[in-house]
């Protein structure tokens, strides 16, 4: 990969995309570590640096795949070069066999660490947990799981409210609807607001979830505690304890539900439905 006749480094023009490539993959991958869910992130138009959750996604993926792309052509056209090089460091290493042997060690215990989930790499995915929490703790709050996704008619009916409520809400507040088959998502675009500017709209002609909808749902059920969750639901602890360990599942309080569910082999939901009786 010499240059042309024309003066332009091949090279050098790799090297630079794969630096550029390796910043962004870099910078967008700590993003999305801290990002709230979707059902968070799509319903309050969440952002950094003006490019939502979806879009640092993308970037994320095509820029891993652009990085890995011009790695292997880099490879193809210096495939002796990198050959030769690679001998040579066998070769050495074979006379390195301590730094070879604790290397592969290392790389075994951080792998064995992460499956096992233990410290310090547990540590590690729970402080992404907590950043995500943190989001779950906010003010804001999705009604129905992804309901942005839900036409203004399938929106009324998963609140229960009807539907000429549902529009007279968002027009007292001057937002336009062309169809009441339009989906949440599709309003907040024509109007430049977030979803859940929308639902304040909404609310202020009595639009709330279902009694239970939301946490039939799912928002967020994964990362409460059992003890927060028997308070928000009115289950007795102690019954709810009770229910489960009659089920072999062993529990405390303060497990959060995807724990109990992952120890168990079912999903938090199938928790949440022994808890209150219903399995």
């Amino acid at each position: 990969m010499a240059k042309t006749n024309g003066g332009f480094s091949w090279r050098g023009w790799t090297t630079f995309v794969v630096t550029i490539s390796f910043i962004v993959d870099t910078i967008s991958g700590i993003i999305l570590y801290i990002a709230p869910p979707g059902r968070i992130a799509n319903w309050t138009n969440w952002n950094i640096w003006g490019l939502t959750k979806g879009e640092w996604g993308a970037i994320h993926t095509i820029f891993g795949y652009v990085l890995l792309i011009i790695v292997g052509i880099h490879l193809y056209y210096n495939w002796r070069m990198f050959w030769n090089f690679i001998w040579s460091k066998v070769k050495r290493a074979i006379n390195m066999r301590r730094e070879m042997a604790g290397a592969t060690l290392l790389c075994l215990f951080v792998f064995l660490g992460t499956l096992w989930d233990i410290p310090p790499f547990s540590s590690t995915m729970e402080l992404g947990e907590y950043f995500k929490d943190s989001w779950e703790e906010s003010r804001v709050q999705t009604p129905v799981a992804h309901g942005e996704l839900l036409t203004l008619k399938e929106f009324a009916e998963k609140t229960g409210v009807p539907l000429e409520k549902v529009l007279e809400g968002l027009q007292s507040k001057g937002y336009k609807v062309r169809d009441s088959e339009m989906t949440i998502h599709e309003v907040s675009e024509d109007n430049k607001v977030s979803p859940s500017q929308l639902y304040e709209a909404m609310k202020a002609s009595g639009v709330k979830p279902k009694e239970g909808e939301t946490l039939g749902s799912g928002l967020g059920m994964g990362t409460k505690t059992l003890e927060v969750l028997c308070s928000e639901t009115g289950i007795p602890l102690d019954e709810a304890l009770g229910r489960l360990r009659s089920k072999g599942i062993k529990a405390g309080p303060g497990d959060r539900l995807k724990d109990i569910a992952g120890k168990a082999g079912k999903t938090p939901m199938d928790v949440y439905n022994i808890a209150k009786g219903e399995e």
